[in-house]
């Protein structure tokens, strides 16, 4: 796969460039005056009748090399099947890697530099279907939750996939050749992939739509982040506006168990992470699992773990 296979799949790019080590190139020009090729396996970009883009690759660095370009506005859907790839967008740093049934979720809503390296030897295979911005509007499905998805610049977001999805994706790369049957698959399968993840924008317009869901919705947020691990169930109720009594409701029917309970579990979780991770001391461990002497602290990890934290270390 020479650089002109490259230049011809890199659709949505404005300007790009591929930068060869001088080494690599004296060696070329000192035997066939031609490049060597860049990468080596399948490389494929096809737009589909729906106004589509789907890109695949399937392949192998055969020597050192750059890629910078100008990405012009798009949204993308990323699912990498094996490797990473770590790149750079303006001063934005990101990575892709393999993360089982993980897709991820990128936008573009302003042109924007990117660049990456490759080492020789890297195998990337991974899929990429991309649109541009007005297509959701051309196609009437530019709801809400897109318009807000498409208004942040340079998001990258997990989603993940359903299984019947994610082994029709694996097949597909299987079968890249032009024939009416394949070009038939690849078709049916983007509109799949694109129309299964409008619906999760659906159904989460709909949740938050009722007041109640809303509720719920905001309790499941904020109990998702790091930020409620250093909160009291005082400064919990009042961010969320619920009096004692209906957190409490709220976290039987969402959690099986009291919030008291949930948020032990969580910290000491926490702990444990840091003492195996981190190599954290156990009074260290026991000040973030919320705990002031480090007595009460093993007491209640061993009731958690079934083990010593100093057990942790050896996890």
């Amino acid at each position: 796969m020479d650089n002109s296979v490259v230049e011809h799949n890199a659709r949505f790019l404005k300007r790009y460039q591929l930068n060869v080590s001088t080494d690599d190139l004296k060696k070329a020009l000192g035997s066939s005056h031609h490049l060597s090729p860049i990468m080596e396996g399948m490389m494929t970009t096809e737009i589909l009748p729906s106004g589509m883009t789907l890109h695949m690759v399937d392949a192998k660095a055969k020597q050192d090399f750059g890629f910078e370009a100008e990405f012009s506005s798009n949204f993308k859907i990323a699912l990498m099947f094996s490797g990473d790839m770590s790149f750079q967008f303006g001063e934005k740093k990101q990575s892709m890697e393999e993360k089982g049934k993980v897709a991820k979720i990128m936008n573009f809503n302003e042109t924007e530099l990117c660049s990456l390296d490759a080492k020789k030897g890297e195998h990337r295979k991974a899929m990429y279907l991309s649109v541009e911005p007005d297509w959701f509007e051309k196609y009437g499905v530019d709801s809400e939750s897109v318009k807000q998805v498409l208004s942040n610049h340079l998001t990258l977001d997990n989603w993940e996939l359903p299984d019947v999805l994610w082994l029709q994706s694996q097949q597909l790369l299987a079968q890249h050749d032009q024939s009416y049957v394949n070009k038939m698959a690849r078709e049916g399968f983007a509109l799949s992939l694109m129309s299964s993840w409008l619906d999760t924008l659906g159904t989460r317009e709909r949740d938050v739509s009722r007041p109640e869901s809303r509720r719920a919705y905001q309790f499941r947020e904020l109990l998702s982040s790091e930020t409620v691990l250093t909160m009291s169930l005082t400064d919990i109720s009042n961010h969320l506006g619920m009096s004692s009594a209906t957190l409490q409701r709220y976290a039987n029917e969402h959690l099986g168990m009291s919030l008291t309970q949930y948020l032990r579990k969580c910290r000491l979780d926490l702990a444990k992470s840091a003492l195996h991770r981190d190599g954290v001391s156990i009074m260290e461990a026991a000040l973030l699992a919320g705990y002031n002497h480090s007595s009460n602290f093993t007491t209640a990890f061993k009731r958690q773990f079934g083990i010593l934290p100093t057990a942790a270390y050896r996890l």
